[in-house]
């Protein structure tokens, strides 16, 4: 009996100390902080909290010790301070005295087994274990962050403006494990939304081991209310830099270390995985090391350090035992690289992983975020972890729950930098009083795109940003697969999933300018992003800008205003599966207006909302709540803050839209590229962009309305129409469709999509708004009025009456000469040319007489009119030549001078500027050629290119009666192949462009793929016209020669003739270039002696001048380089001991004796 007793009392002593509860911590930081929760099996099998009546210190203990922590200093946090539960609260009002193994063994510990609470959970208890009562939060690692002290259960930030000094951050970071550091002030590291801000001086020395040691710790922890957190004190830890290199993650990458201001690789042999907890903690990774690659390659720089030999605990591999910096024994053949553990982070409910809502996950559970100051810099964040690492994207922002999350339990506020490689890098609230209709969503790209010189946004030149850049793609296998996926990234979800992109090739969109980034595009047209494609980023000469690749996006879903009085009003209606379908007028503008007349047609509008089903009820109002900025192409391009078909509204409250053309005038219809703007290419203004209109599909009875649109009047069959090459601009219309009771071509409808014209390399419409009518002055610029008409196949000549041209009629004259804005003199003459016009009333505006208000034919006169357009006029019949402005270098007030260079042969004729200075008020220089085309027109101080003509060139000044500057310095001479190529200072390699533009006034047919630095695989790279060659001397077949004076580089640009590997033969011309850089004379050391060591940067600015020599040969043209001067800060390539001259390598160039070259080298250090 006594013994069965014994065994009863040890077996019920001993279960007093035997864990029989599952516990868990919930919404933490870090694994050992967080809500408890705590598991009730049979018959309920769930977790639980537990209620914070009486939870205490000693509670605290209990669960931290359950859970496997050091419990002494266990803090208990009440008030659901990690974030409000949801389900059962299990216990409340329990006591504990600290020495328990289980909480369930605490006195008065009884479960709730019908759900029955007087608690909420909003008192849902929490811990914080593992001794810890100091945090550095918002840090881009573990040696940085907010400084966060926990007093008495309570967080606090300290106040920046208080005495929080660089000792205590040293103490701080003692305790952080590091030896010492600094305070940073200004929350850097973003701001805590919550907590605590104490207001008292801890007053450290800085030889403390713990703040709780410093003089002012027992009265530092007063709270203030003088303070926010925008003044969070953070601080920054003596620690070894160290980045994750060449991952698809920032949580991955070969691990490389800074030592002496220089980044390296640690060797993989003897690599722990504690090394790899160490790396990752560094890192800003609370959690240990995934996994180790040994044997990567890929490392450049030293290999720093072998045998880190840490125990996973230290915070900083400084205080690992590693052998000594700078291993010997390895290569980077064996370099290491580590995956660390990442946050848990998901996009949900979207097309795919690229988009949805954001989710987190905590503890087991995925939580939303709520979308309160979410912005891009937390964005990019999410971003980056997920592969798309590109530094200069914007990844799109949805919120109030856009893609309908349903999880359970939000995170209140994210706030970071930008530049944090896990998202728990940045300041968090988990006390959340933001609901799931909140949540924020996401879409993450690759590379930032737009279509560009477009209709619309819609559709355009495809650009690419990249590095900071904006630049084009080739169209070499351009496709409609590519244009497709192009499409995808500019559409919003669920939109992405059924647009359709229309490939355009030829630089239809117009020209771009900068970089060609991309060439080779491989898409099958399901990808989310052109970085998922096969592609190159070439920066190469596939192509140029004349080979620009172009997109054209739609969406199956037609549009139309239904029940209105006329076709461009009416209720906002979209075909789908053949049903058509209307829009709730939540959240609709005038912005959103403008898109849908757009997608009707409707160009040239003024557009008004209607609401409340001013045009009737609609079928199935669906809610969007539109964002349109008014530039998109289709409605579906539009942000929407309300997912697409997820929610109606009534039926009495279907939107409706009121397009209201326009009537177009100059300001969005005009002609270009003829001898005036009357006469050439029609370009139709949209989207702040001018472009020209398709011919293939031209009705010939809008060209009447296009001219009138423009002010052209009494015409009628004298209007033509015809097609004309498509110039550089792009390409904008396919077509246009009037009423027959439309006068006005802005009260026509057009059709965007040119995919077909682009298709078929289709021309433009070109018009003719003469009348017939042309003039001409007897003497060029002056003399008596001479208009021309065409009668029966017969040129006819008349006068007009001296009394019928006033001062705005004989400006519209000078303006069919080809110059507008003129201030013309008027005279009378005597002619016997019968007399035209006896009346002209025009308004001062017009570029031709058939826009003036009255044109009248009546009995002749005595007098007939000449006009002076021009207050001086100079003419000049060579090929060479120079010329200066009126006055220079000081030009006279109100002038308008002419300067007429006239064509000599077919050899283009180069102008250039060698001064030019405007006073910027007004006064302006234009600059045309013979055929009227403008080639540059300049009204402030500016560096001008060369100009290049073939027929000449018509240079204009016109000065008010403001300041004046000095005006221009010009010369024009004919142009030669050295005009297209620039040779530059460079140390290291060639440095050398051709402009291909000027380059194809010579050759017409040259292909910037075709030049090469002698070899085939020698090619430049394309920025705007240039064609940049920055080869290394030691590369594409550089030769170099040595003399007591001299180092030289020789090498030649070749466009091989078709016996060599390139077929493309510009006229059967072979051509070359041959350079010497670069040559030491005098005193100067020359910056291109090759030396294979490190860089030593000498502080000393100097002047280097580049020479070159004339060769002639028998089997080519050589031509001469431009002296080139460039001042800049001299380097010079020395061994790293500047005293250790034997290392230098036996091709340095001679220069008489070792000491002498020693003795010019010392030179430079004075």
């Amino acid at each position: 009996m006594g013994k069965a007793v014994i065994v009863f009392i040890l077996g019920a002593f001993f279960s007093r100390y035997v864990i029989t509860t599952t516990v868990r911590l919930i919404g933490g930081h870090h694994s050992w902080e967080g809500t408890v929760e705590i598991y009730y099996s049979a018959p309920y099998y769930s977790y639980g909290t537990l209620c914070d009546y009486n939870f205490n210190h000693n509670a605290a203990k209990v669960i931290c010790r359950m859970l496997g922590y050091e419990y002494e200093n266990a803090l208990a946090v009440p008030g659901s301070y990690f974030g409000r539960r949801s389900g059962n609260i299990w216990a409340e009002r329990f006591y504990c005295n600290g020495n328990e193994a289980d909480i369930t063994y605490c006195s008065s510990f009884h479960w709730n087994y019908h759900y029955y609470s007087q608690c909420t959970h909003a008192r849902d208890a929490g811990v914080i274990c593992n001794n810890i009562y100091h945090r550095l939060i918002g840090g881009s690692g573990n040696f940085e962050g907010v400084v966060d002290l926990n007093h008495n259960g309570n967080w606090g930030t300290f106040c920046g403006r208080r005495s929080f000094t660089d000792k205590d951050a040293k103490v701080v970071c003692k305790m952080s494990g590091f030896s010492s550091g600094v305070a940073v002030k200004g929350s850097v590291y973003g701001h805590l939304n919550y907590g605590t801000i104490w207001s008292g001086n801890l007053g450290c020395n800085g030889n403390e081991t713990d703040v709780r040691y410093c003089s002012g710790y027992s009265t530092a922890f007063r709270s203030t209310t003088a303070c926010n957190h925008s003044e969070n004190v953070g601080v920054i830890c003596e620690h070894t830099s160290i980045r994750l290199v060449g991952g698809s993650v920032p949580s991955e990458g070969r691990v490389e270390i800074l030592h002496n201001n220089v980044w390296g690789s640690v060797c993989g042999k003897h690599f722990t995985s504690k090394d790899a907890d160490v790396i990752c903690h560094m890192a800003g990774y609370n959690s240990s090391a995934l996994t180790i690659q040994r044997n990567v390659t890929g490392g450049t720089g030293p290999v720093w350090l072998e045998s880190l030999n840490c125990t996973g605990k230290e915070a900083d591999i400084q205080f690992c035992h590693h052998g000594s910096w700078d291993n010997h024994t390895c290569d980077h053949t064996n370099d290491i690289s580590v995956k660390c553990k990442a946050t848990e982070i998901r996009l949900y409910g979207g097309s795919g992983s690229w988009d949805g809502s954001l989710q987190i996950k905590m503890e087991g559970s995925w939580k939303t975020v709520c979308d309160r100051n979410f912005a891009q810099s937390e964005a990019r964040v999410v971003c980056n972890m997920l592969g798309y690492n590109a530094t200069d994207v914007k990844p799109y922002i949805y919120k109030s729950n856009y893609f309908g999350d349903n999880t359970s339990g939000v995170i209140d506020s994210i706030k970071c930098k930008g530049n944090e490689s896990d998202i728990s890098q940045c300041v968090s609230s988990f006390q959340s009083s933001c609901s799931s209709t909140y949540a924020i969503g996401l879409k993450c790209v690759g590379v930032e795109v737009r279509l560009a010189d477009g209709p619309h946004e819609g559709e355009g030149r495809l650009e690419v940003l990249h590095n900071g850049q904006w630049g084009t793609v080739c169209d070499s296998d351009w496709d409609d697969n590519d244009a497709t996926v192009v499409c995808k990234m500019l559409s919003s979800y669920p939109f992405e999933s059924n647009v359709k992109g229309k490939a355009v090739s030829g630089s239809y969109f117009g020209r771009g300018t900068g970089h060609v980034w991309l060439s080779d595009v491989n898409c099958q047209g399901h990808e989310p992003d052109i970085t998922n494609c096969s592609l190159a980023w070439s920066m190469g000469v596939n192509c140029d800008h004349s080979n620009d690749a172009g997109v054209v996006c739609s969406y199956p879903y037609q549009k139309r205003l239904s029940n209105g009085r006329s076709q461009s009003q009416g209720r906002v209606e979209f075909l789908q599966s053949g049903t058509w379908y209307s829009y709730c007028d939540d959240g609709w503008n005038i912005s959103d207006a403008k898109v849908i007349c757009r997608e009707i047609g409707y160009w040239s509008t003024n557009p008004a909302v209607s609401y409340n089903s001013t045009y009737g009820n609609g079928r199935s109002n669906y809610v969007v709540r539109p964002q349109c900025n008014g530039s998109e192409g289709s409605f579906e391009m539009c942000r929407m803050d309300k997912l697409f078909k997820s929610s109606t509204c009534s039926a009495s409250n279907s939107v409706g839209v009121e397009c209201q053309p326009v009537a177009a005038t100059t300001t969005n219809v005009r002609i270009v590229d003829g001898p005036g703007p009357w006469y050439g290419r029609l370009e139709i203004k949209s989207n702040s962009v001018w472009g020209s209109v398709c011919h293939d599909s031209w009705d010939v009875t809008n060209a009447l309305r296009a001219c009138e649109s423009m002010g052209y009047k009494y015409l009628s069959s004298d209007v033509s129409s015809f097609e004309i090459e498509r110039g550089l601009s792009p390409m904008h219309s396919k077509s246009v469709t009037c009423n027959p009771s439309d006068l006005n071509i802005g009260l026509c409808k057009l059709d965007f999509n040119i995919s077909d014209c682009a298709n078929r390399n289709s021309k433009a419409v070109g018009l003719d708004c003469s009348g017939g009518i042309n003039v001409t002055l007897s003497n060029t610029y002056t003399g008596e009025v001479i208009f021309h008409t065409m009668e029966n196949g017969t040129m006819k000549q008349w006068s007009v009456c001296y009394n019928a041209v006033d001062s705005n009629a004989a400006k519209a004259i000078c303006s069919m000469i080809g110059y507008q804005n003129t201030s013309p003199n008027r005279s009378a003459v005597s002619s016997s040319n019968p007399v035209l016009f006896t009346n002209l009333s025009c308004a001062g505006w017009e570029s031709h007489v058939m826009q003036c208000d009255t044109l009248r034919t009546g009995p002749s006169c005595g007098q007939k009119a000449a006009v002076n357009c021009f207050g001086c006029v100079r003419t000049f019949n060579t090929a060479t030549g120079s010329v200066q402005s009126r006055g220079y270098p000081n030009y006279p007030s109100n002038t308008d001078c002419l300067i007429v260079i006239n064509k000599q042969s077919d050899t283009p004729l180069k102008l250039d500027f060698h001064d030019l200075d405007l006073a910027g008020d007004g006064d302006f220089v234009e600059i045309k050629n013979g055929r009227g085309k403008q080639l540059g027109y300049f009204t402030t101080n500016v560096d001008v290119p060369y100009l290049v003509s073939k027929d000449g060139f018509y240079i204009r000044l016109n000065s008010n009666n403001a300041d004046n500057g000095r005006g221009f310095n010009m010369s024009w001479s004919p142009l030669v192949i050295t005009d297209a190529v620039h040779m530059g200072c460079a140390s290291k390699g060639w440095n050398v462009s051709v402009n291909a533009t000027i380059l194809r006034h010579l050759y017409p047919d040259t292909g910037v793929s075709q030049i090469k630095l002698a070899e085939q695989f020698c090619t430049g790279e394309v920025f705007g016209d240039l064609v940049v060659f920055q080869q290394s001397y030691t590369k594409c077949s550089t030769t170099s020669k040595t003399s007591n004076e001299t180092l030289e580089y020789n090498n030649k640009l070749v466009y091989p003739e078709s016996r060599t590997p390139f077929p493309i033969i510009v006229r059967g011309y072979r051509w070359k270039w041959k350079s010497l850089e670069t040559r030491r004379r005098e005193a100067r050391l020359c910056m291109l002696y090759k030396i294979h060591h490190d860089i030593v940067a000498i502080d000393k600015t100097d002047t280097l001048v580049i020479f070159a020599n004339k060769h002639q040969s028998r089997t080519g043209h050589f031509y001469q380089v431009p002296s080139c001067r460039c001042d800049y800060r001299k380097e010079s390539f020395l061994p790293r001991t500047v005293r250790d001259w034997n290392t230098l390598p036996p091709d340095i160039v001679s220069v008489g004796s070792l000491e002498a070259f020693k003795s010019q080298v010392a030179q430079l250090f004075i």
